[in-house]
């Protein structure tokens, strides 16, 4: 388990990848003070690394430490020590290429409705977005006794095995997919002695499934679950958050403990709630490795899609991140 009392300027600013320059006389903390390390893993693709440094460097008003977590959070429960960027430069991974380079979303239901064609279409929208790659819907199918069911002792709903239905998505990816993701609205677990699970993801097998079930206001009202639309953005902001989370682990992006970070992990709803949609810094540079997008464009089109949706919370942010970014030289995060 991370000691977050030891997560100093230092190691923070290594996780990303960064040096800290010492020769020019610039007071430490500022833009201009810091480089990127690592340039030469990257290829021809990007003419000029240094001119990606800005996006790496964290402002304090943006990205916020993780702190000690309370006794019902993931880390509480969970050993982890975090992965920085040159862990994940030098870790087993999978990246886009010229034959796989397309995500795949798989709608399936076992006894419930499946999705709703509008919050398909939206995280399909936001997919494309975060990852800057291409992003289709395939037909939906029924899993209805193919895989594991069971009761929720707690709940009392109905549950899958998310690890059998994982297993079946293999036989769904096609030669030019990076990734297959199954959505549902039926609740998930991941082996017996777990009480749920939100989703799962393979990097291996290139697939992840994952559930909308514990997001419904209505979870636990009934044996499967009802979607009811509720006029806010709440459900959207938690399907993207988890669609993209679970992606993420397909890239090779190991739980985040170094900032509040969408590749935190999370053992109930409002600890989800109580993390941002975006990368923190660590994992902004990963993902971009691997993807390859434009930064700036990327921040622009996540605020007129949170702008659409009525977000006000990831609207807010992103409009104090991109106002950051275009003024330059802004005060860089520090610890405490």
């Amino acid at each position: 388990m991370a000691d977050f009392t030891r997560l100093s300027d230092d190691m923070l600013i290594d996780a990303i990848g960064l040096a800290v320059k010492m020769d020019d006389g610039t007071k430490r903390g500022r833009f201009g003070s810091y480089e990127l390390k690592y340039e030469d893993h990257y290829d021809l693709r990007s003419q000029n690394t240094q001119s990606l440094l800005k996006f790496f460097v964290p402002d304090f008003t943006s990205f916020q430490v993780m702190n000690q977590p309370s006794s019902s959070d993931w880390l509480k429960h969970h050993r982890e020590h975090g992965q920085t960027f040159y862990d994940f430069l030098t870790s087993l991974r999978y990246s886009p290429d010229s034959v796989r380079h397309r995500i795949y979303i798989q709608p399936f239901s076992i006894d419930e409705e499946l999705v709703p064609p509008d919050i398909i279409t939206a995280i399909q929208s936001y997919a494309h977005i975060f990852f800057g790659m291409d992003v289709e819907v395939l037909i939906p199918i029924s899993l209805k006794g193919d895989v594991p069911e069971r009761v929720n002792a707690n709940s009392r709903t109905l549950q899958v095995n998310a690890f059998v239905v994982l297993n079946r998505l293999v036989k769904l990816v096609r030669t030019d997919a990076f990734c297959v993701a199954g959505v549902t609205l039926c609740d998930l677990y991941p082996q017996d002695d777990w009480n749920f699970v939100f989703g799962v993801a393979s990097s291996h097998t290139r697939c992840g499934v994952y559930s909308l079930a514990r997001y419904l206001d209505n979870f636990g009202m009934q044996r499967t679950s009802i979607f009811k639309y509720t006029g806010d953005s709440t459900l959207l902001v938690r399907a993207c958050k988890t669609l993209c989370h679970e992606l993420g682990h397909m890239f090779g992006l190991t739980h985040c403990v170094h900032f509040k970070c969408l590749m935190n992990g999370s053992n109930h709803v409002q600890e989800l709630d109580s993390r941002p949609i975006f990368l923190c810094p660590v994992c902004l540079r990963k993902l971009h490795y691997s993807c390859d997008f434009d930064m700036a464009q990327r921040y622009k089109k996540m605020l007129n899609f949170w702008t659409t949706c009525g977000a006000r919370r990831e609207v807010k942010w992103l409009r104090s991140r991109i106002s950051y970014l275009e003024d330059g030289l802004g005060d860089c995060w520090h610890d405490g």
